[in-house]
């Protein structure tokens, strides 16, 4: 073979290989993957670019074949590799690699049929939040914390202000305290929160095991309602005629309190100018038993006002699989010791979950919009020894609810059922949130367990804290609250 066919037959080769890879990189013509294509809209893309990678669980399933703009939302047109099933309740989200990073799109291929074929729609999106939101987001939460501290400064009384403060210097000794501890016990506390994990793993899986009987003591708690409800239909009538009769009570009870003090002290200023009658009223037997009764009617009203007892509770729990706050704030009304009222509000970040269809280029597009919402809650408690049952309104549905006190009441587990009805979004089975408070001092305490234990869609572990405390002078706010008739 001459040399000039050589030289030609290794130029051809360079050339063909130069065609291969401009058709492989740019993706054209008969060069293009195999696979189906599915479509997804963004608010904000910030970060995708054509050719970005797709991955399920970690694992590379296809790339971005194009973006573009549609009514206001960024298209994003995915190509899949044809191994790669995903379904109708599928959900894709943007994510990032490490802290700096190349940005990739992450789906979950969902389980419920059909299928998505070539051309179809992924509904559910997990929108990433952008900077300028979280920053905004937190001016918000600092004004949010101002005005609470404004609240707590209104409410509270200089010597509980100061031991709020003698609180938190005891809370910074024990953080130092606690990063003391934590440098030094570093490997423990790795192996402690490894051992948390675990114990999450393995709480699910008591769950999933024990589903049937989870959703047998649904039923009997259904059951319990029913029969509270056909049985006793006046009890929540009778709560609230109960809590009118104390307010009523001790609003009647005050301005007599009052006019007697005043009597008393004019009786003793006229004593001590040598006026009045004192000497006949000491010798006449029947005004000195209508004084003697009058006397015992008033300790007796005092001694019901000193029992009556009220307590402010703040709390806020952080829902991990909801990704947002939960703040609650309640009073409870102790007129014993057990027996008591609470009344609260909740701002609930999950209180509906509505979707909002988008018509683009002909195909109709679904997405999942939260929505918050104020609730309110209104319980009855019988107290036996350390363990209390509570019934009655919670977050706008029927609620029941166990709370066990252990280590002289410094800690609290808890379990709360409410939402029978299954009201909530993609909840087959009632609202159960089980869980333990820890008062670490005399005001403030941690909250930590699993929120919406019996359904998967929302279901996970929460954390939180807040401040409890008891003010003398709200009680007698209920005497000169105005009365609705």
């Amino acid at each position: 073979m001459k040399t000039d066919i050589k030289v030609g037959i290794f130029a051809l080769l360079v050339l063909a290989l130069l065609t291969y890879m401009t058709f492989k990189v740019g993706g054209w013509g008969f060069l293009r993957r195999p696979g189906y294509s599915v479509y997804v809209n963004f608010r904000n893309v910030t970060g995708i670019d054509k050719k970005s990678r797709i991955r399920v669980a970690g694992v590379d399933v296809g790339y971005v074949e194009d973006i573009r703009l549609a009514d206001g939302t960024a298209q994003v047109k995915l190509r899949i590799n044809p191994g790669v099933k995903l379904y109708s309740d599928a959900a894709a989200t943007i994510r990032t690699v490490g802290l700096l990073g190349e940005r990739y799109l992450e789906i979950r291929v969902g389980r419920i049929p059909p299928k998505l074929k070539d051309g179809d729609t992924i509904k559910h999106v997990v929108e990433t939040v952008d900077v300028d939101d979280l920053i905004r987001s937190l001016a918000r939460v600092s004004e949010d914390i101002s005005e609470f501290m404004e609240t707590v400064s209104k409410v509270l009384s200089k010597e509980q202000i100061e031991e709020f403060r003698e609180s938190l210097a005891a809370f910074r000794d024990l953080a130092r305290s606690a990063d003391v501890a934590v440098k030094a016990n570093d490997i423990k506390l790795r192996k402690t929160l490894d051992d948390i994990d675990i114990f999450i793993a393995r709480l699910d899986s008591v769950v999933e095991t024990n589903k049937d009987d989870v959703n047998q003591l649904v039923a009997n708690l259904k059951e319990f309602s029913d029969t509270l409800k056909r049985e006793s239909p006046g009890f929540f009538s009778d709560i609230r005629s109960t809590s009118g009769e104390l307010r009523d009570l001790v609003a009647e009870t005050k301005p007599a309190i009052e006019s007697v003090v005043q009597r008393t002290d004019r009786l003793t200023a006229e004593v001590e100018q040598g006026k009045g009658t004192l000497g006949k009223l000491l010798k006449d037997e029947s005004l000195y038993q209508n004084l003697s009764q009058a006397a015992e009617s008033v300790h007796e009203t005092l001694g019901a006002i000193t029992r009556f007892r009220t307590f402010l509770n703040f709390e806020g729990h952080y829902l991990s699989e909801v990704g947002e706050a939960k703040g609650r704030f309640f009073v409870t009304l102790q007129p014993r010791f057990d027996k008591y009222y609470i009344l609260g509000v909740t701002q609930d970040p999950i209180a509906h979950v509505r979707e909002k269809e988008i018509v683009t280029d002909g195909h109709v597009i679904t997405r999942e919009v939260i929505e918050k919402e104020v609730e309110f809650t209104a319980q009855f408690a019988r107290r036996f020894k350390n363990t209390v049952l509570r019934a009655g309104l919670t977050e706008n549905t029927f609620g029941v609810g166990v709370d066990q006190y252990m280590d002289k009441d410094r800690m609290k587990l808890f379990v709360d059922a409410w939402d029978f009805s299954n009201d909530e979004r993609d909840s087959k089975n009632p609202h159960v949130t089980a869980g333990m408070d820890y008062f670490f001092f005399k005001y403030f305490y941690l909250s930590a367990g699993m929120d919406n234990v019996l359904n998967r869609r929302w279901r996970g572990p929460f954390v939180g804290g807040g401040i409890r405390f008891e003010d003398e002078d709200f009680k007698y706010l209920l005497g000169t609250a105005p009365r609705i008739r």
